[in-house]
């Protein structure tokens, strides 16, 4: 399931007033769904223009967040074009794939991994993805 999230939402003011927060999730949201996950990496990527990454799924769940350029996102069989600003949550063993556009896509990376030691991601196909 591809889910795009946004900050467009009204901030909500936290720390005494010192902090404005735009909650993707709210607080808590994800807490069932990540229980007994460990956080597996944090990173930035960058994809040079029209490169795609090799399709895959693993058991992790997974966050890409749009920072310069944009893309397409390939979740399952929908597929949806990213610009800056914009996060994908990837859920466990979805197939997936960024493909960039013109400019190339930069992007924060992060996921949640219930992966063993060991363990990895699988290659996935995709049908009329290049």
């Amino acid at each position: 399931m591809l889910r795009i999230l946004t900050t467009d939402m009204e901030p909500i003011s936290e720390h005494h007033g010192t902090v404005t927060s735009w909650f993707m999730y709210p607080k808590e949201s994800l807490r069932s769904a990540t229980e007994g996950s460990y956080l597996e990496f944090v990173n930035e990527f960058q994809l040079d223009p029209g490169v795609s990454i090799e399709p895959h799924r693993h058991n992790s769940h997974e966050f890409y967040y749009v920072l310069k350029g944009g893309g397409t996102m390939r979740v399952g069989d929908e597929e949806r074009a990213m610009v800056p600003g914009e996060m994908v949550h990837i859920g466990p063993d979805e197939a997936h794939s960024l493909r960039a556009g013109d400019e190339g896509v930069r992007c924060f990376a992060f996921a949640v991994s219930f992966m063993q030691p060991g363990e990895s991601y699988s290659v996935a196909d995709f049908d009329n993805w290049h």
